[in-house]
């Protein structure tokens, strides 16, 4: 059972990658990337065919069907694609050396990560006339394709992905998944992490783990992290409540740096959300608690940043 016993002024403390973690591993223990297709229907009552990239241990065995392997999915940001955190197969971006040296190195369990991508969105000129209704903002951003890449996510990609590799999901049925929701994880990078928080909102039932790096939640509009703190974080800490979760059925744990620009939009949401105890139990333990913040001095927007947060958090994941 989770107490509620840290105060505020416990923090999770951020842990520099080392040099070695970003170089490859020997041969034998290098993880290989697959790129994967699936279908989606479009409004012509067609089908669109979309691609992801998924990393596979190096211990991953097709035939092996005992062994079961956790799933993260782990989404770009905005104006990037599935190819930009894997580049895709035969390629050793610097994530892939990371996943490759933790597993290796026994830090975290071998695990698959999903990248997929929110663009080119299942049914998206659905949506086209609500992105009328919407604020300018300081630059063009995916709007549309966040907010409603859930139905997408749950319908048309999960399915596909976990019933082709070993995953803990006896099917790809609606209730199957729910019932191996303690298997999965999803993450992102700045709008990407707004995407997580979407996930949280409208997936609850199908992840257990949410990694929200460097974005604010927009439930309530582009920056309303910072606009409507309050107000996000108590329609944030409903959500569990309205399915008869406790904080031991979710965990959340996010990241930014102090010079990273979704930092002023994200903290006042995160701070927000300390005071949602019956919902968010802040601390650095996960036996403690189900929610923490990893605040990183010196760290801007970018991906080099990024990789040291999941390097930090991806050993809080699937401890159950």
């Amino acid at each position: 059972m989770i107490e509620n016993g840290w105060g505020n002024n416990m923090e999770k403390q951020f842990r520099a990658l080392p040099d070695e973690y970003r170089v490859e591993v020997e041969n034998e223990k290098q993880g290989t990337i697959e790129r994967l297709q699936y279908i989606v229907p479009n409004l012509d009552n067609g089908k669109d065919a979309k691609q992801l990239n998924v990393y596979l241990p190096y211990c991953y065995d097709t035939t092996d069907k005992d062994t079961k392997y956790n799933v993260l999915y782990l989404m770009h940001g905005g104006g990037e694609d599935e190819n930009l955190i894997f580049g895709g197969p035969g390629q050793n971006r610097e994530l892939k050396n990371i996943l490759d040296n933790m597993i290796a190195n026994g830090d975290i369990d071998p695990i698959i990560v999903v990248t997929p991508t929110f663009y080119g969105l299942k049914n998206g000129s659905k949506y086209k006339k609500e992105v009328y209704n919407v604020e300018s903002v300081d630059h063009p951003i995916p709007i549309m394709e966040t907010k409603y890449f859930h139905d997408e996510l749950i319908n048309d990609l999960i399915p596909i992905v976990e019933t082709k590799y070993n995953t803990y999901a006896v099917s790809g049925n609606k209730e199957d998944l729910i019932k191996s929701r303690q298997h999965r994880a999803f993450g992102g990078f700045s709008m990407g992490s707004v995407t997580t928080w979407y996930t949280y909102i409208n997936c609850l039932d199908y992840f257990k783990y949410f990694m929200p790096l460097s974005g604010d939640c927009w439930v309530f509009g582009p920056k309303a992290g910072s606009s409507k703190a309050k107000e996000t974080a108590e329609y944030l800490a409903n959500i569990p409540k309205l399915k008869n979760y406790t904080p031991e059925d979710y965990y959340i744990f996010s990241a930014t740096g102090n010079l990273d620009i979704a930092y002023p939009n994200m903290y006042p949401q995160i701070y927000a959300m300390k005071e949602m105890k019956d919902s968010f139990i802040y601390s650095p333990d996960t036996n403690e608690g189900n929610f923490y913040f990893i605040l990183c001095d010196g760290a801007d927007h970018t991906w080099y940043w990024v990789n040291q947060y999941i390097y930090n958090i991806l050993p809080d994941l699937f401890k159950d």
